[in-house]
């Protein structure tokens, strides 16, 4: 369950501290590239050592190294433009969502370039050599790097100064690639859930709740714009 304990600290943590986050967001920039930075560095020194971590320092590590934290960040920014704009909550979270979208693309570094490079070591020569690899393990690959990929100009475009150097109906066009990014991230966790031996059932049924039930109410506001423009 660590989604959810990721998930409902990673609210606490936003909406609690959201007008700190929005005086000083270069602060928490700082803080989540030294996260970044000490999971990519442990993780690679990992992939060539026996090295280990126990209790909650190796379930924190993990939950970084796997993209969990950044993925949590990411679902606040998706449901601050999917909930009702007059719920105190949403108006928390949309003031403060670019330095959400900021804090969770950094956090997901750690979990792209460390599988990035697990994906060149281990899997590429395999390729190459012609040997066989799983069909879900290279979904699993293809559809993550992609979705990385992607995430990248999104990242970037987040930024005030960049986004006011860009035509606003270019970077809103850019970011609307976002929607692919999410479909992407959660078609990527599903293929990682699949690839278990053991169905993991709670983990399954977590995941399609929230991006589900975020689907529905980005379609319900859709819906409502269309009707407020007369259309």
């Amino acid at each position: 369950m660590i989604f959810i304990y990721s998930l409902i600290a990673v609210t606490i943590f936003s909406l609690v501290l959201s007008s700190n986050i929005k005086k000083n967001p270069k602060i928490y920039y700082c803080i989540a590239t030294l996260i970044t930075g000490s999971t990519i560095g442990f993780e690679l020194y990992r992939m060539f050592s026996k090295v280990k971590l126990t209790g909650v320092v190796n379930q924190l590590e993990r939950a970084s190294a796997r993209g969990i934290i950044a993925i949590a960040f990411f679902i606040l920014v998706m449901y601050a433009g999917a909930l009702s704009p007059k719920l105190k909550l949403t108006r928390k979270l949309m003031s403060i969502r670019a330095e959400l979208a900021i804090i969770a693309s950094i956090l997901m570094l750690s979990h792209g370039i460390v599988y990035l490079v697990s994906f060149i070591i281990n899997t590429v020569p395999k390729l190459i050599s012609g040997q066989n690899v799983k069909i879900i393990s290279l979904a699993i690959s293809i559809v993550g790097i992609i979705a990385f990929l992607l995430m990248i100009p999104l990242f970037i475009t987040s930024f005030k100064k960049i986004r006011k150097a860009m035509k606003p109906k270019v970077w809103k066009k850019l970011q609307t690639w976002a929607y692919l990014f999410y479909l992407l991230a959660y078609v990527h966790v599903m293929f990682i859930l699949m690839k278990a031996k053991h169905p993991d059932w709670p983990k399954n049924i977590s995941y399609t709740l929230v991006f589900g039930a975020y689907l529905v109410l980005r379609l319900i506001r859709y819906k409502n714009s269309k009707n407020r423009a007369g259309i």
